[in-house]
């Protein structure tokens, strides 16, 4: 069924899917101190500290957590991947998603031990248990692109601070915009802030009549629907709606799933080759997590 409303009733009934999920929810206005002031910023570094603080940071009961210079460290690998282009640097930044980073950590000598050298393992991610995670929808974020570029993406889900997945929205109740109208803005993204993609997972472009998930990375022809919310029953027809995308692939830990298990970057050719990045449709997900 279609929608019959408003580019931003459209949003904000998104924004309600998500939260009926357990997503929490802020206006990207709000978030402008928490990027230090700098629209250029699209990582929430507080709320990527407030994870790793949480999971591995040294209490008073936890002596043997990292200290916070590490926790820094592992800061500004998670938020800066590295590589020569966006393509490059999303790949690495999927591998320390999935693999975690080492991170260097010098104890001083205190009165009772020597000082000494570790290497802890750190995720930016708790796979194992979602709900230790943080999921945050944030709606219409200012970014300021290296062009001088000023956009406002309409929904963008951080996972623990990091933006991993970009909703583009046409009006639903104008027939003039479609799906691929949302599918080449997201092209445009890509050129005008594309430091939005260093982080992100996938796309979902939507009309309010067909919703289509992808990677940044594609053309149109690569979109598809998400076409079930359980595996066992299928939606009828070609374009797929909203409703079942967000029930049937966003729910926490599915979504964690997806990224870590059904996003491949292959190499074509020798090393330093041709990238591509693919993700996995709805009938590969389900046809995995129900025979498992």
């Amino acid at each position: 069924m279609g929608w019959h409303g408003s580019e931003s009733e459209f949003e904000y009934t998104t924004i309600e899917r998500l939260k009926a999920l357990g997503y929490a929810h802020v206006h990207g206005s709000e978030l402008l101190a928490m990027r230090g002031g700098d629209e250029a910023e699209v990582v929430l570094k507080d709320h990527l500290r407030a994870f790793l603080m949480r999971r591995y940071g040294r209490t008073i009961t936890r002596q043997d957590g990292l200290p916070e210079a590490a926790i820094e460290l592992a800061i500004a690998k998670f938020a800066r991947p590295e590589g020569v282009d966006t393509l490059r640097r999303n790949a690495a930044l999927h591998a320390m998603l999935r693999g975690g980073v080492e991170i260097a950590v010098e104890e001083p000598a205190t009165k009772t031990t020597p000082a000494n050298k570790r290497i802890a393992h750190v995720y930016a991610v708790d796979w194992d248990t979602p709900e230790n995670n943080e999921f945050l929808v944030v709606n219409q974020l200012p970014v300021h692109g290296p062009g001088g570029n000023d956009r406002r993406p309409d929904i963008i889900v951080y996972v623990n601070g990091l933006p991993v997945v970009l909703f583009e929205l046409k009006n639903p109740y104008d027939d003039r915009p479609t799906v691929a109208d949302a599918i080449n803005q997201i092209g445009h993204y890509r050129h005008e802030i594309p430091q939005l993609f260093d982080h992100n997972a996938l796309c979902i472009a939507s009309d309010g009549v067909t919703t289509l998930h992808g990677m940044w990375t594609a053309n149109e022809e690569w979109y598809a629907p998400w076409k079930s919310i359980d595996g066992a029953s299928v939606e009828r027809g070609t374009t797929g709606s909203m409703k079942t995308l967000v029930e049937g692939l966003l729910p926490k830990d599915r979504l964690l799933a997806y990224i870590r298990d059904f996003i491949v970057f292959e190499t074509i050719g020798a090393a330093g080759g041709k990238i591509i990045k693919k993700g996995g449709k709805y009938h590969q997900f389900f046809a995995v997590r129900i025979g498992a």
